[in-house]
């Protein structure tokens, strides 16, 4: 029996309740290294392309054909070309929302095989119920033993300054570990997913454990809801804090409802969210709910620099989550999406640390000042929640 209180959100009743909310197993993990930004989380995932022996299975949402872009693929020609298997998975639509348009060229040139995840065409109206879900997901498996999952696509708008980038603020978690076969076989289903015949799923062989420190994928798709589940559940049982940081707080009802609800009990509730979105109709529609938020007791902080586009959230500094699913209708409802969660102390208090480093980048909204706020941008926020479900 665990000697851990029955309300720690590491007691193993909790890991089985929060493994049956991600609907996947709880995996042991042997390191979980948080990635800040692109200057830490590119060279990464460059350095372990090149180590890879074996395979490399890369998925993301944006693969621009930029300066960043271009980089990747040389990194992935390059192992093609010494015998690696590479696969490559994209997702068209995403990649058409930045400079640079798609990669695909590049790849094909660097001999490295790659898919666009359902390909929509213009020209062919039967394609354009595609545009409705798509694979937001970003991740990357190196020889089964390195996994990296986050909020970065491929592209220069997450690149430092210092390589010609924006320097957007994102997070990823780099785990290694017999929880990397499940990051793995979810990689292979979405592969299957896309047009060109199918491979066998990868098969985790390590025992599934009931006790910290360990690790879920956290995955989602049309309709299932289970990160939603996961933030609800957070939200419920944490028993002192709950920090998030989220690129658009376009939130479905039941998880705003769970937040408000964590902050009216006494939990510590802070958010970190974008001062300058690249989405204003989404910033819009966010700021639309600073203030139940704030009158049930949670705090609200604006990022200061270029967007911040992280999705991220910490429990008690027990439960940790990084991934792709912003808290807005398309994550929660509509796209494909994939996430780690990590319970684990020390991943914890290095994501409480990080947090707390944002803030000094941050602008504290004060409730008396917010409710001065312009009259045109209230009529904006009030205007904008009647697009709320294609945010």
């Amino acid at each position: 029996m665990s000697d851990l209180p029955i309300d720690s959100l590491l007691h193993p009743a909790r890991i089985a309740e929060l493994s049956r909310h991600a609907s996947m197993p709880a995996r042991p993990i042997e390191e979980a290294r948080l990635l800040r930004d692109g200057k830490a989380a590119f060279p990464a995932m460059i350095d372990a392309i090149h180590g890879a022996r074996v395979s490399v299975r890369f998925e993301n949402f944006i693969f621009a054909g930029d300066a960043t872009g271009r980089r990747f693929a040389r990194a992935l020609g390059a192992a093609a070309r010494r015998g690696v298997e590479v696969r490559v998975l994209y997702d068209p639509v995403g990649t058409m929302m930045v400079k640079g348009g798609s990669i695909a060229r590049t790849l094909a040139a660097e001999g490295v095989t790659a898919r666009p995840f359902r390909p929509v065409s213009p020209w062919n109206p039967r394609t354009w119920v595609r545009l409705r879900h798509r694979d937001h997901r970003k991740t990357m498996v190196v020889d089964g033993e390195i996994a990296v999952v986050g909020g970065l696509c491929i592209s220069d708008n997450w690149s430092p300054r210092d390589d010609g980038g924006r320097n957007w603020r994102d997070t990823a978690m780099m785990v290694r570990g017999p929880l990397v076969g499940d990051v793995a076989a979810a990689f292979d289903a979405m592969w299957n997913r896309a047009p060109g015949g199918e491979v066998p799923l990868a098969i985790p062989e390590e025992p599934v454990t009931g006790h910290a420190p360990c690790g879920f994928v956290a995955a989602d798709q049309p309709g299932a809801h289970h990160v939603a589940g996961v933030y609800i559940w957070m939200a419920k049982h944490a028993r002192r804090s709950l920090e998030i940081t989220d690129a658009y707080l376009v939130t479905p009802e039941p998880v705003v409802a769970a937040f408000e609800a964590a902050a009216q009990r006494g939990i510590e509730v802070r958010f970190l969210l974008p001062g300058n979105n690249n989405h204003p109709m989404a910033a819009a529609s966010a700021r639309r709910l600073y203030a139940r938020l704030m009158q049930a007791g949670a705090s609200i902080y604006e990022w200061r620099g270029m967007m911040v586009h992280a999705k991220t959230a910490v429990a008690d500094g027990e439960i940790t989550l990084v991934g792709s699913s912003n808290l807005d209708p398309l994550s929660m409802t509509r796209n494909y999406e994939l996430n780690l969660l990590v319970a684990d102390v020390v991943t914890g208090a290095a994501m409480r640390e990080m947090f707390e480093h944002d803030l000094h980048g941050a602008r504290k909204i004060v409730p008396s000042e917010w409710a001065r706020r312009p009259l045109w941008q209230k009529a904006a926020e009030a205007a904008v929640q009647l697009f709320d479900g294609n945010l």
